[in-house]
C-alpha cells in the first residue's frame, strides 16, 4: 500500500470583529464518512496548524469555542473562519479545562474557568504557575525578580496593582522567561503578560472589594477598597481601576555594631510607626475608528503621602555587657509625599486576516517625590541636639515608538520597530549642615530592533531578534558643575528555541539567550546622604557605569506536572552595595553604590505540580544557586543557596476554598554579607454568596520568622535583625456584577517604567 505524504493545513480564526481568538478547538474531518483526521488549537494569534494525509479526499473543519456558535467550513490552506456568540449565551462563558502551552520564549496559561482563581487576586495566583514564586510581595521567576508585567497591554507602574484585579477575570498569561528584543535594552528578568477575560456583548463588568487586617502586635494596621470597572459602548472600550489603601507601618529592629579597628561596639533598638496613604487610579479609553483601527489613550494617577517616626535607643557595650540604659534616644520624623502622572497616546492598524498590525505610540510620565528628615537626639543630660535635611526630586519622561508586526500563514512572523526614552531628573537638596545643592541628570536611549519567529518542522520553534540602542546617561552634582557623560551604543541580541519532544505527552524543552544593559538609577548617582537613622546612611557614586549582562535559561517540561529549569547569569561591572565606616565620624557607617568587577550566577530549580485529590492542587518548588564576584570590597566564588516553596489550593465545594502557601530559605552568604534563615507560612479561606457575584474573604499569616543580616568588612562587623511580628488576619468583602454580550475590551499601552534601585537586602 503506497505511503502519502502529510500537508500542512493552516487557517485562522477570528470574533465578529476581526479579532484573533485564542484556544479555539479546530478539527479535521474525511468525507463522507465523517472520519476524523487530525485536531489542534489555535494560538495568541487565532492561527492553527493541521498536519493532514496528503490525499485527494475532501475534508471539513468543525470550529468551536464555548459559548460561540460552532462552524462546519470547507478545509482548505489558510482559511478564516469567523465565529459569533451564541444567541442564547447571556452569561458568563467558561471552559472547564486549564492549559499550557509552550513557547520558543516561554509558555501560555489559559485560566479561563480555571476552579483555583476562585477567591484569589491576581498576584496570588501567578505563583501557582510554572516557575513563578512571590517573595515578600514581589513576583519572581526562576529565581529573578520579573522585569514586566502588562494587563492587557498596559504596563504597570507597580506590581501592587496586581491586587486591585480579581484573579477570576484572567483569561490567559503568558510567560517569557527573558525580555525579547522589542523590551529596552535595560528590562531585566521575565516579562508577564495577562489578558482579561472578553466582556459581555456591548456590555460591562463590575467589582468592589474592601477590607481591613488586624496585626497580632500592632492592632489595626490595614485597611483597603479597590473598584474595577470595564466595558464597551457601541466603538468605545472603558477600563478603570481605583485603589486606596491606609497601611500602618510598624516595623522592629535590633543593630549591633562592631568597630573593628577602635573595639567600640553599639547596639541599637529601632521602632518605626507611621500610617501611610496610598490613592490610584488608571483610565484606558480605546475606540474604534473603523474594524481594523484603534485610537486609544490611558492615563495614571497615583499619590502617596505618609508622616513615619522612627525611634532609635542607642546602648554601648561595657566589660560586663550591654548597658541597661540607653547612652541616648533618637527621633528621627521622615514625613514624604510621592506623585505619579501619566498619560498614553497610541494608533493600532490592524493589516490582514493573519494578524500583522502596526502601531504608533506616545507616552509621557512625570513623577514628583518630597522628603523631609527631621532627627531630635535627646542626650542622657538635658541637652537637645536636632538635625534636619531635605530632598525633592522631579522626574520627566518621554517615549515614543512604532512597529510593525507581520504574520504569515506558514506560522513565519517578522517584527520590526523603532523606539526613543529620554528623561530628565532635577534634584533640590539640602544637607544636615542647611547647605543646599541643584543636582541635575539626564538620559536618552534611541533604538532600532527587529525579530523573526517561526516553525522549523513540526517539532520546533525559534525566535531571534537584535535590538541596537545607546544608553546616554549625564549627571551635574550641582547648577554650576559640568555634565559627567556616560555613552555607550551596542547591540543586544537575544535567542529562543522551544524543542516538542512529544506533544501528546506534553514533553517539550525550551532554551533561551538574552542580553541587557541595566539603567543607573538616577538616584544612585546623587552624593546627598539619605539617612536611616544616626548610625548609618546610603550616598551616591557619580563614577557609576552601567551594568552589561548575558542571561542563559533552559527548561525541560514533563507532563504539564514536572518542570526542571536551569539559569545562568553572568553580569559585567554589576553594581553593589560597599558598607564602610565614615572616616570622619567613626560611629557613623555608610552604603555606597560600586561596581564590581564581575559577578556569576547559576540557579537549578525543579518544580512539581500535582492535584493529590480531586479538591486539593500542590505546587512546590526547590531552587538551588551558585554565586561568584570579584570587587575590590571582595573576592568569592561557590557562594551556596537553596529556597523551598510550598503552594496549596483547596476547594471543598463549589463556593468554599482555601489557601495555604509557605517558603523557607536557609543561611546562605552573599557577597560580604550572610543572610540567616527565613521561613514563612501564610494563607486565605473564602466563602462565596448570591451565585459566587459576593465574597467573604479571611486572610492570615500563621508566622514568619524575620531576616538578620551580617555584614563583615576590615573596619566593621553589622548585625540587623528584623524583630518584626508580622502575624495577622484580615477579613475583606467583594462584590461583582455585569451584563451584556460578548466582547473584547481593548486596552491603550503603558510604555514607560521608572524604579529607585536601592540596597537589596
Amino acid at each position: 500500500m503506497p505511503v502519502t505524504k502529510a500537508q500542512e493545513l493552516t487557517g485562522r480564526v477570528v470574533d465578529d470583529a476581526k479579532r484573533p481568538m485564542e484556544f479555539v478547538n479546530v478539527v479535521a474531518y474525511a468525507l463522507p464518512d465523517s472520519a476524523f483526521v487530525a485536531g489542534a488549537i489555535t494560538d495568541a494569534n487565532g492561527a492553527f496548524s493541521l498536519s493532514v494525509p496528503g490525499t485527494a479526499a475532501k475534508r471539513v473543519l468543525k470550529v468551536s469555542f464555548v459559548g460561540y456558535e460552532t462552524q462546519v467550513v470547507e478545509a482548505r490552506p489558510g482559511v478564516v473562519v469567523t465565529l459569533r456568540p451564541e444567541a442564547a449565551a447571556l452569561g458568563e462563558v467558561t471552559v472547564t479545562a486549564d492549559r499550557i502551552r509552550r513557547s520558543a520564549g516561554g509558555y501560555t496559561a489559559n485560566l479561563l474557568g480555571s476552579t483555583v482563581t476562585q477567591g484569589r487576586q491576581t498576584d496570588e495566583i501567578l505563583a501557582l504557575l510554572p516557575g513563578v514564586t512571590r517573595r515578600d510581595g514581589a513576583l519572581e521567576v526562576l529565581g529573578q525578580a520579573v522585569g514586566t508585567v502588562y494587563v492587557d497591554g498596559i504596563r504597570l507602574t507597580s506590581t501592587k496593582e496586581l491586587a486591585a484585579l480579581p484573579a477570576d477575570r484572567i483569561r490567559r498569561v503568558q510567560v517569557d522567561y527573558t525580555p525579547g528584543s522589542s523590551e529596552f535594552a535595560s528590562t531585566r528578568g521575565a516579562v508577564i503578560r495577562i489578558t482579561l477575560r472578553k466582556e459581555l456583548d456591548g456590555g460591562y463588568y463590575g467589582y468592589a472589594m474592601a477590607g481591613a487586617d488586624v496585626y497580632s502586635k500592632y492592632g489595626f494596621s490595614r485597611d483597603f477598597a479597590y473598584a474595577v470597572y470595564n466595558g464597551r459602548f457601541n466603538r468605545l472600550s472603558l477600563y478603570n481601576v481605583l485603589s486606596y489603601t491606609d497601611y500602618y507601618l510598624a516595623t522592629d529592629d535590633e543593630n549591633t555594631y562592631d568597630f573593628l579597628r577602635t573595639g567600640r561596639a553599639q547596639r541599637t533598638d529601632v521602632q518605626s510607626r507611621g500610617w501611610t496613604h496610598r490613592l490610584y487610579d488608571r483610565l484606558s479609553l480605546t475606540y474604534d475608528l473603523t474594524p481594523r483601527n484603534t485610537l486609544g489613550t490611558s492615563l495614571y494617577f497615583s499619590t502617596d503621602h505618609a508622616k513615619p517616626r522612627t525611634d532609635v535607643a542607642t546602648f554601648v557595650r561595657t566589660p560586663s555587657g550591654w548597658a541597661d540604659t540607653a547612652l541616648y534616644t533618637t527621633r528621627i520624623e521622615t514625613p514624604y509625599t510621592y506623585r505619579t502622572y501619566q498619560g498614553t497616546l497610541r494608533f493600532d492598524r490592524e493589516l490582514d486576516d493573519q494578524g500583522s498590525t502596526f502601531n504608533i505610540g506616545a507616552d509621557y510620565l512625570r513623577q514628583y517625590a518630597r522628603n523631609r528628615m527631621q532627627t531630635l537626639r535627646l542626650l542622657s543630660s538635658p541637652d537637645l541636639d536636632t538635625l534636619s535635611n531635605r530632598s525633592e526630586e522631579t522626574t520627566n519622561m518621554l517615549e515614543a515608538r512604532t512597529s510593525l508586526n507581520k504574520n504569515f500563514a506558514s506560522g513565519l512572523a517578522i517584527n520590526g520597530g523603532l523606539a526613543y526614552r529620554r528623561i530628565t531628573v532635577d534634584y533640590d537638596l539640602t544637607n544636615e549642615r542647611h547647605l543646599r545643592t541643584l543636582p541635575y541628570a539626564e538620559g536618552q536611549m534611541p533604538a532600532i530592533y527587529a525579530e523573526v519567529q517561526g516553525p522549523i518542522g513540526k517539532r520546533l520553534q525559534y525566535g531571534v531578534g537584535l535590538r541596537v540602542q545607546e544608553s546616554r546617561i549625564a549627571y551635574r552634582p550641582d547648577a554650576a558643575a559640568d555634565l559627567i557623560v556616560h555613552d555607550d551604543w551596542d547591540a543586544y541580541s537575544s535567542f529562543n528555541l522551544l524543542w516538542m519532544i512529544n506533544e501528546a505527552r506534553k514533553i517539550s524543552a525550551t532554551l533561551n539567550y538574552t542580553e541587557a544593559v541595566d539603567d543607573i538609577p538616577y538616584s544612585a548617582l546623587t552624593t546627598h546622604r539619605e539617612y536611616t537613622d544616626d548610625h548609618s546612611y546610603t550616598t551616591g557614586n557619580p563614577d557609576l557605569v552601567p551594568c552589561k549582562s548575558h542571561t542563559l535559561t533552559a527548561a525541560l517540561d514533563l507532563y504539564d506536572h514536572l518542570s526542571f529549569n536551569t539559569i545562568y547569569i553572568y553580569n559585567e561591572t554589576p553594581i553593589y552595595y560597599a558598607t564602610r565606616v565614615d572616616p570622619a565620624l567613626p560611629s557613623v557607617t555608610y552604603t555606597k553604590p560600586m561596581n564590581a568587577k564581575y559577578e556569576r550566577f547559576l540557579g537549578l530549580s525543579a518544580e512539581a505540580r500535582f492535584d493529590p485529590l480531586p479538591w486539593w492542587k500542590l505546587k512546590s518548588m526547590v531552587m538551588y544557586t551558585l554565586f561568584g564576584s570579584k570587587s575590590e570590597d571582595f573576592d568569592v566564588s561557590g557562594q551556596q543557596k537553596y529556597y523551598f516553596s510550598l503552594s496549596n489550593t483547596f476547594r471543598f465545594t463549589p463556593h468554599m476554598g482555601a489557601s495555604l502557601d509557605g517558603y523557607y530559605e536557609p543561611t546562605f552568604h552573599f557577597t560580604d554579607r550572610i543572610y540567616r534563615t527565613v521561613y514563612e507560612m501564610s494563607g486565605s479561606v473564602y466563602h462565596t454568596f448570591l451565585r459566587d457575584r459576593l465574597a467573604l474573604r479571611l486572610n492570615f499569616k500563621l508566622f514568619r520568622h524575620g531576616r538578620v543580616i551580617d555584614t563583615e568588612t576590615p573596619d566593621l562587623r553589622l548585625v540587623e535583625a528584623n524583630r518584626s511580628h508580622e502575624q495577622y488576619f484580615g477579613l475583606s468583602l467583594s462584590y461583582s456584577f455585569s451584563g451584556g454580550r460578548s466582547v473584547d475590551v481593548k486596552q491603550t499601552e503603558e510604555i514607560q517604567s521608572y524604579e529607585k534601585i536601592r540596597d537589596k537586602r
